[in-house]
C-alpha cells in the first residue's frame, strides 16, 4: 500500500495508517527540528506537537500524495513556535556546556558546526536540507514555501558567508 492510500485511509479515520506513515517521516521531521531548534527536548516537542496537528487537522488536506511535504511544514512551523516561546530564555549555560564538551572533536567539524550554529535559522535549515537531507532546490521551495529562485540565492549567499567565516578562522 502506498503512503497516499494510507493518507486516504487515515483521513477517513484509519489511525494505524496514519502512524505508518508518520513513522516513515519521524527521523526526517527530527532532524529539520534539531537543525531549527539546536536543541534535542525542543526538537523532539515540536514534532509531537506537530504530529498532534497532522492528525487533528489530516481531513483539510486535500492532496494526500502531498502529505509529506504538509508534515514537513507543520514541523518548521511548530519549530517557529517553539523560537517564540524560549526567546526570553537565555541558554548560555548550555552553549558554554557544548563548547566545552567538543573540544577533543575535529577542528575543521568544530569550525563547521560554529559556523552553521551563528547561521540564522531559516539559513540553517535550507543549506542543511540541501546539503545534509539531500532535498532538491523544488523540493526546498514547496516545504518551505519559499520561490526556488529565492532558495538557490539564500543558500548559495549562506555558502559564499560560511566559506569567508571559515576562512577568517
Amino acid at each position: 500500500m502506498t503512503d497516499e492510500e494510507r493518507i486516504i485511509k487515515a483521513q477517513k479515520g484509519d489511525y494505524e495508517s496514519f502512524e505508518a506513515v508518520v513513522l516513515k517521516l519521524k527521523d526526517k521531521a527530527y532532524h529539520i527540528a534539531y537543525s531549527y531548534l539546536r536543541d534535542e527536548a525542543d526538537s523532539m516537542d515540536a514534532v509531537c506537537d506537530a504530529v498532534e496537528k497532522a492528525l487533528t487537522n489530516l481531513k483539510q488536506l486535500k492532496e494526500p500524495k502531498y502529505f509529506s511535504t504538509w508534515f514537513i511544514r507543520i514541523v518548521i512551523n511548530e519549530c517557529k513556535t517553539q523560537m517564540r516561546k524560549r526567546r526570553s530564555i537565555i541558554r548560555l549555560a548550555d552553549a558554554l556546556y557544548d563548547q566545552g564538551a567538543r573540544t577533543t572533536a575535529n577542528d575543521e567539524a568544530m569550525d563547521l558546526e560554529q559556523t552553521l550554529a551563528a547561521l540564522p535559522p531559516l539559513e540553517r535549515l535550507l543549506v542543511k536540507m540541501k546539503y545534509v537531507f539531500g532535498y532538491s532546490f523544488e523540493e526546498i521551495a514547496e516545504v518551505t514555501e519559499l520561490p526556488t529562485n529565492t532558495v538557490k540565492s539564500k543558500v548559495y549567499a549562506t555558502l559564499r558567508q560560511m566559506r569567508i567565516k571559515m576562512e577568517v578562522r
